[in-house]
């Protein structure tokens, strides 16, 4: 009897640092598989190029959303380096009127207006 509960006892943990590691990926996996209702309304306003090639990337754990933010970073960046060795985020997208929000810095926020159907900033 001492010996089933000390096997159940080492087998407990085990089992709960797997349960606990795969959750966070299936949790990712859960959301690269089926893009939500906004994505599917993103998708619909690119044009055919710029949506193959958000879609095409959209994989592995990139949700449409992040594809889209990382294509108007890459963009904003090809204008030249404006602070160099800063990190930079997109805190928002409006794609209704063609804007999004830019953080380069804590207290430092840029607003540019972007084309909705090829992601170019104008």
């Amino acid at each position: 009897m001492k010996l089933i509960r000390l096997a159940f006892a080492s087998a407990a943990p085990a089992a709960l640092a797997l349960a606990a590691t795969s959750a966070p990926a299936a949790a990712q996996a859960g959301q690269s598989s089926a893009p939500s209702a906004f994505e599917y309304a993103m998708l619909a306003v690119l044009d055919d190029a710029t949506r193959a090639d958000v879609v095409s990337r959209a994989t592995a754990g990139n949700s449409v959303i992040g594809v889209v933010s990382t294509i108007l970073l890459n963009h904003y960046q090809e204008g030249g380096p404006r602070n160099p060795g800063q990190s930079l985020e997109v805190v928002a997208v409006d794609f209704a009127r063609g804007v999004v929000i830019i953080r380069r810095a804590p207290d430092a926020f840029e607003i540019r207006r972007f084309d909705p159907r090829t992601l170019q900033l104008r």
